[in-house]
């Protein structure tokens, strides 16, 4: 609150105060001197505090702009999982590496202020920004119709298409026609969820894409779905996973975006702003091509 407005409170609550009181009794009148002093005081005081407040630059954050907030503390608090590689990962030293997190540090860098990353698990993840525990979450959110409802979504700057995957010696599953009846390992607010059980899949619920494909391999469930990248990913790591790909979900070539809470324009634009200067000079496309070997920040149908 400003000191302007500090003071217009005080004083009008010291006003009401000596109504109130006059209203339950009836005090002697103060001697002419004393009068004349309270009259000359007051609006001194008054001219000081004024004074003091233009004199003071304002440096209250409002509690509803959350780019002020963020560059008030000095940090972009960034909700991740830390185990969805090559998006969020941790090496063998412990690093934390992948495609989200240079995005994100990029991003706080324009904003001139430092990331922070609070690991948690996918499904906890949008929670995190509801409650505020979180900024924002960069972690490979798709944008989708539901979501947008709930959040404001930046600029895309990652495009993928979904794959129908399972094991190497299962024929069985060829088109959408045959996912009746199947099991699909997925995490519970996976995009196409929908999708999934509108063709009589039954959806088993997983929290990281290498729990997906253990339970696939094991013949727990029938299929996955994975993106191009993930798949490419958990192949390179696992040269001796037999796994294929059945099909392509038809027009399933997914929007990522950042998400934020609702309302917040300035962030909105300030996110939008960076990931627009990442473009213009090559830093996206550069970061694509370390984890993608390709470059995937635009629309492959464009």
């Amino acid at each position: 609150m400003k000191k302007r407005q500090l003071f217009a409170i005080i004083l009008t609550a010291a006003l009401t105060a000596s109504v109130i009181g006059a209203c339950g009794s009836a005090p002697a009148a103060p001697a002419p001197a004393e009068t004349e002093a309270e009259e000359t005081a007051e609006p001194a005081a008054d001219d000081a505090a004024a004074a003091e407040a233009e004199a003071e630059p304002d440096t209250v954050v409002d509690a509803d702009d959350e780019l002020a907030a963020i560059q008030e503390a000095g940090k972009f608090i960034v909700g991740i999982e830390g185990t969805y590689p090559p998006f969020t990962f941790h090496n063998d030293t412990g690093d934390l590496l992948g495609y989200d997190v240079e995005v994100a540090e990029n991003i706080a860098a324009k904003l001139g202020v430092e990331v922070e990353f609070v690991e948690a698990s996918w499904d906890s993840l949008l929670i995190g920004v509801d409650t505020g525990r979180f900024d924002t979450v960069i972690n490979c959110v798709s944008i989708t119709d539901e979501r947008k409802e709930k959040y404001d979504f930046s600029d895309p700057y990652y495009f993928t298409a979904r794959q129908i995957v399972v094991r190497g010696d299962d024929d069985s599953i060829q088109s959408e026609d045959d996912l009746k009846g199947k099991k699909i390992a997925t995490n519970l607010t996976n995009a196409y969820i929908d999708w999934y059980e509108s063709h009589g899949a039954e959806v088993v619920g997983i929290d990281t894409s290498g729990e997906a494909a253990e339970m696939l391999l094991s013949g727990r469930v029938d299929f996955t779905s994975f993106s191009e990248v993930i798949l490419a990913d958990y192949l390179n790591e696992h040269p001796d996973a037999d796994l294929k790909v059945a099909f392509v979900i038809p027009n399933s070539e997914a929007e990522v975006g950042i998400p934020i809470r609702k309302g917040e324009t300035r962030l909105l634009e300030a996110i939008n702003s960076a990931l627009q200067e990442m473009r213009e000079d090559g830093t996206l496309v550069s970061i694509s091509e370390k984890y993608f070997n390709g470059d995937y920040t635009r629309s492959q149908f464009e």
